[in-house]
């Protein structure tokens, strides 16, 4: 009833709709999925099992129309050094990167991992990438992998799904997982050591506002921020 009502139809009209008797017209879906706040990827599968071609585009991010939104990205990265940031799509292949991530990655996972892997997932997870320099791996192994099962089932997005196969048979073999947070601090932090090296980020993670194609909504940037101040004076040594 309160759909029917927010999109002007009768809820017989729109039982109908849901049941199949009823084949909807474009404009119809699209003020369903416009009120049911759908992504626009969904909102485009919507419209092709209906029968109707896709209404966003996906526009490639290296191209001309792009060009804006890469220059403000470059800029929110330049601005973030000497901290690491990076800019990744739904299946989190990166983009951008700033030199700050470079730097982290090179310290803790070499230099030849920051050439293997574009994907900020992967340099978590591999052998020859983060992994084994994450304190407490076992229990932001388990946190991730949850929020990637989350976005599977939510984006349906058969790169990310992909991912989430690929990544789960590297899932390390651990007793039931304790977490243990610093409540020292409001926020759950990263933290990397090497060498006695440690480094403790907190992360931020910002999308761009009123998107009207895919690619768009989907980008996300991720911002680390340092959580202690042996963090910080470590980047700014850098």
């Amino acid at each position: 009833m309160d759909l029917a009502l927010n999109i002007n139809i009768s809820s017989r009209h729109l039982s109908f709709v849901e049941t199949g008797k009823s084949n909807p017209s474009r404009g119809l879906i699209l003020k369903i999925a416009h009120t049911l706040k759908l992504p626009l990827r969904h909102q485009n599968a919507i419209l092709i099992a209906a029968g109707f071609t896709p209404e966003f585009e996906e526009l490639p991010f290296d191209g001309q129309k792009m060009k804006i939104v890469r220059e403000a990205l470059s800029y929110m990265l330049e601005k973030h050094k000497p901290y690491p940031a990076f800019v990744v799509n739904t299946s989190y292949k990166i983009l951008m990167r700033n030199s700050g991530y470079d730097q982290i990655i090179k310290f803790y996972a070499g230099e030849n991992a920051l050439k293997k892997y574009d994907n900020a997932i992967k340099i978590l997870f591999a052998e020859d990438g983060l992994k084994h320099s994450v304190k407490d791996w076992s229990t932001v192994e388990h946190f991730l992998l949850t929020r990637l099962k989350e976005e599977v089932v939510s984006t349906q997005n058969s790169d990310l799904t992909a991912l989430f196969k690929e990544v789960s048979k590297q899932r390390t073999k651990t007793p039931p997982i304790h977490f243990q947070i610093d409540e020292s601090l409001p926020i759950l932090n990263l933290v990397l050591e090497k060498n006695k090296r440690r480094v403790s980020f907190f992360t931020t993670i910002a999308t761009l506002g009123t998107p009207l194609d895919l690619t768009t909504q989907e980008i996300r940037i991720e911002f680390l921020f340092p959580s202690d101040e042996e963090t910080k004076q470590f980047f700014h040594s850098l």
